[in-house]
């Protein structure tokens, strides 16, 4: 039954073998998942046999891997032991296994798999696969190792330390019994300091005859009088063995679990360095940084930039020559060589390189950083030649390679909002914009169309004061028009961030005085006093914009201001700043107001005298400005009271 919308989604575990057979199973598991329309997931665990893959198996597994990977699957590399609690982290409902319907034939039989894992996960829905196909068992010849004169020099002298301090306690009327358990002792430290099992066992052999050799009678002989003393022997020997065997596994499980440790350790440090970094460059940075930590190697990157592979970041680890990698140069040149091996790497999303088939001979081995559809970037690891990384090491920057994709994944999903959320706030101030225009422009065109009219049908009738007044009204409204306009253009500049500054050194005061004259016209019944300085202070602007915003300033002051109103513009300077303030005694900004009053389309809802009402652009626009100049611009109460809207400018120094 196919699951509907209502039921949780479904996760389906395969499992992967070397044997050519697998393919069958996992295509299966695909069918199963495009039909319950389940997330896939492939899985290989290793365990101590695997290891022992000749290459013929290693390449079956790649190309399994691939499959799934080709269907959209993702693959999981586990160790020994690890898929019961892998199906339950990530929330598996179903496991397709495969299961060989021909044995060989063991001394032992090994409980099976499926019976095991079943235990394990009462709840999971287990998908057994019969294979058909003969389990051909080849015996792997095994590379023979010499011993290690190290772990032979640590044997021979334990057993000597053994044999010296039992004979001390034969000496001191010890029992029998003491003397074995001493080497028992000896055994499981030789087990403990020496690598695999075969010292082990060596010592318990050699321990066993030691202590028949000068401890039962006869001494130094290996007879032994004593009808028990073959049991004991026996009995000596199988726990010299079974503690030799308990510490080497022991030992064995706590490298896994060191390994394990570690490898959850970068996983996560990496992940969270990740999740807080705040940008592409970020993230590459970090990924480079934590393969440098992993590898001990010069790891370079490429990111993916317009379609192509960008500017590559070279890192290098502590203590290595930064222009050295197995005594061959690493520079630009190399780089360039290498360039193309990269791109390949890239177009084909496969591993290319050093120790691959596609161009062997680089000095990198380069792989590719998958997101859930695309290649973000390209890493290369420096690689000796005829060297590979051993399987956990792979497996690892396997790992931390995906995590860089996930974060890449996450990166411009998060871009992606912010671009929408901009996109949604500008269409928001384009309406906004729209709305106080349409009521904004009708208001002054409707007096220039109105006494326009009367002009030219009624002048006749009108006196020379008469026309002199419409003349002067559609003037000012002309001119009120201009500045809004001028506004509008300088707001849209800024916001399409097309705004370029033309910055000239500049006096102050000349600003000043272009200001108070362009302004004069619209002052009406207001009083305008410029405090003089007898400093000259310069400052790096654009002119026409600092001037822009002394006339929004003091068209601010007339529109918030009674008739009779004093507006004052003073200067000065305090270090490497200069002060311009412009200054009005009217009712003053309410502090509720004052957070807001910088901000694009706000309006205390006054209308003036003259029926017009403002865009809220002229403060905010200031604002903007200012900032390009790198000042600051701020309002404070005026006693007793008014208002004072000042801003600074980086002051010319001897100016």
């Amino acid at each position: 039954m196919i699951p509907t919308s209502d039921t949780k989604t479904e996760h389906i575990l395969v499992c992967l073998s070397p044997f050519s057979s697998n393919s069958n199973i996992v295509k299966a598991a695909i069918e199963m998942a495009n039909a319950f329309k389940a997330e896939l997931t492939a899985i290989f665990v290793e365990t101590p046999a695997s290891k022992q893959m000749n290459e013929c198996d290693r390449a079956e597994l790649e190309k399994n891997r691939k499959l799934v990977e080709k269907n959209g699957a993702r693959f999981v590399h586990l160790y020994d032991n690890e898929i019961a609690e892998y199906a339950k982290a990530c929330g598996a409902t179903k496991i397709v296994i495969g299961c060989s319907t021909h044995f060989r034939k063991r001394l032992f039989p090994k409980e099976k798999f499926t019976r095991c894992l079943a235990q394990l996960l009462p709840d999971f829905e287990i998908y057994i696969i019969p294979d058909n196909v003969p389990y051909h068992y080849t015996k792997r010849e095994k590379p023979l190792k010499a011993f290690s004169l190290h772990s032979i020099l640590i044997t021979i002298g334990l057993l000597c330390a053994a044999t010296l301090l039992c004979m001390l306690l034969k000496k001191a009327g010890f029992t029998e019994a003491n003397i074995i358990t001493l080497y028992i002792l000896s055994v499981l430290f030789t087990s403990f300091l020496t690598e695999g099992y075969k010292y082990g066992i060596i010592a318990s052999v050699l321990s066993v005859l030691i202590f028949n050799f000068l401890f039962t009678e006869p001494r130094f002989t290996f007879l032994a009088y004593g009808t028990g003393y073959p049991l004991t022997f026996v009995v000596m020997l199988i726990a010299a063995i079974l503690t030799s065997s308990i510490t080497a596994r022991a030992k064995k499980e706590a490298k896994s679990n060191a390994q394990k440790a570690h490898r959850t350790g970068v996983l996560l440090s990496a992940s969270r360095n990740l999740q807080h970094a705040e940008s592409e460059n970020d993230i590459f940075s970090e990924t480079a940084t934590q393969i440098v930590k992993l590898t001990e190697r010069p790891v370079i990157l490429y990111p993916v930039e317009n379609g192509g592979l960008g500017k590559p970041l070279l890192l290098y680890p502590d203590g290595l020559c930064a222009n050295k990698i197995d005594n061959n140069k690493v520079d630009d040149a190399v780089c360039e060589a290498e360039y193309s091996t990269a791109v390949w790497a890239y177009q084909n999303n496969e591993q290319a390189g050093a120790t691959t088939k596609t161009n062997p001979a680089a000095k990198f081995w380069y792989l590719a950083i998958r997101g859930n559809d695309s290649v973000h970037a390209v890493a290369g690891i420096a690689v000796k030649q005829d060297e590979h990384f051993r399987r956990f090491e792979n497996d690892l920057l396997l790992a931390l390679l995906g995590e860089c994709g996930e974060a890449m994944e996450r990166q411009q999903l998060r871009e992606s909002k912010m671009a929408f959320a901009i996109e949604a706030q500008r269409e928001k101030m384009r309406s906004s914009l729209l709305r106080g225009i349409s009521h904004d422009l009708k208001t002054p065109l409707t007096s220039i169309s109105g006494n326009a009219e009367i002009l030219t049908k009624d002048g006749t009738l009108l006196n020379d004061q008469q026309k002199s007044r419409l003349y002067i009204d559609i003037y000012e409204d002309s001119e009120w028009l201009i500045r809004l306009v001028e506004n509008l253009l300088s707001v849209t500049r800024m916001d399409n961030k097309a705004l370029t500054l033309n910055k000239k050194s500049e006096l102050i005061s000349d600003l000043v005085d272009e200001a108070v004259a362009h302004s004069k016209r619209h002052l009406q019944n207001h009083s305008l006093n410029v405090l003089e300085n007898n400093k000259f202070l310069m400052a790096k602007v654009d002119a026409s914009l600092i001037i822009q915003v002394l006339v929004n300033l003091i068209d601010n002051a007339v529109e918030h201001t009674p008739e009779g109103s004093n507006i004052t513009i003073s200067t000065k300077h305090e270090d490497d700043q200069v002060f311009v303030s412009v200054i009005d005694d009217g009712p003053g900004v309410p502090n509720d107001i004052k957070p807001k009053i910088f901000q694009m389309f706000f309006t205390t809802g006054n209308v003036r005298s003259d029926a017009r009402r403002g865009l809220g652009l002229g403060l905010a626009l200031c604002r903007a400005i200012i900032s390009a100049h790198g000042g600051k611009i701020w309002v404070s109460d005026n006693n007793p009271h008014g208002s004072i809207f000042t801003f600074s400018l980086p002051l010319i120094k001897g100016g």
